[in-house]
């Protein structure tokens, strides 16, 4: 299956733009704290929350876009230079995908790339969950990547038994939240494809490298990616996309 993916995305607007090779980006690799990233939302068990995840923030005038990594890097340089990035670690995907985040959105290309704030990651998981039941009706769901107020808002709608979920977190992996038993990422994903009439997909999975064998086991099933790491992504590809209370 072909998918664009974000060095061959910059690498294309760059071609066709070429006044923008030179601007200067800015990525902070100490991560936004908390507030910054998502504000005081009504649980607690947010991985940006527990110190798991963090949140880059790539700067350019007129565009901010985010990417989640567990691999953070900093950059300052040229949008160009970007390109010469090697793909030896997980860090260097999420600078471009962050960095791609921000041009989209100064170019009015992608918008949604930056976090929901406080109450809002409440109604979007109440948003996302009612979404999938309007438009698929009582399915089985499967959710790629731990976010918990998705996963218990889709246990409620939909029930515990007609949800499984996958991370890679060696926290979550194995322990048993809102009555789902989180499946290992590394070494389940084939079997929650095959459990599921329905899947959402993380966006952290086109930051950390392992996009191309999620979406090679997810063949012609229904998909819709989730948050703002994927806005870009998403719309190069023309995909699905559920982040409705992002700015």
């Amino acid at each position: 299956m072909q998918f664009i993916h974000a060095r061959e995305a910059l690498k294309k607007v760059l071609a066709e733009r070429p006044e923008l090779n030179a601007l200067e980006i800015n990525i902070n690799s100490r991560a936004l704290k908390s507030e910054e990233a998502i504000g005081h939302p009504d649980r607690d068990d947010f991985p940006l929350l527990r110190g798991k995840e963090v949140l880059l923030q790539a700067e350019l005038p007129g565009g901010i876009g985010q990417a989640f990594t567990a691999d953070p890097i900093a950059y300052h340089g040229s949008l160009q230079s970007l390109l010469t990035l090697p793909d030896d670690r997980p860090g260097n995907h999420a600078l471009l995908v962050s960095s791609l985040n921000a041009l989209l959105k100064k170019l009015g290309q992608a918008d949604h790339t930056t976090h929901c704030l406080n109450h809002e990651p409440e109604l979007c998981a109440d948003y996302i969950s009612h979404y999938i039941l309007e438009k698929h009706g009582l399915c089985k769901v499967g959710i790629i990547g731990y976010q918990p107020a998705i996963l218990d808002h889709c246990t409620r709608v939909f029930g515990a038994s007609s949800v499984r979920i996958t991370d890679l977190s060696a926290d979550v992996v194995g322990t048993t939240r809102f009555g789902v038993k989180v499946m290992d990422g590394l070494s389940e994903t084939e079997k929650l494809v095959e459990f599921a009439d329905v899947l959402l997909l993380t966006g952290t999975i086109l930051a950390n490298g392992t996009y191309l064998d999620v979406l090679g086991e997810v063949g012609e099933k229904p998909y819709y990616f989730f948050g703002t790491t994927c806005a870009a992504l998403a719309y190069v590809n023309n995909k699905n996309r559920l982040c409705p209370f992002s700015k």
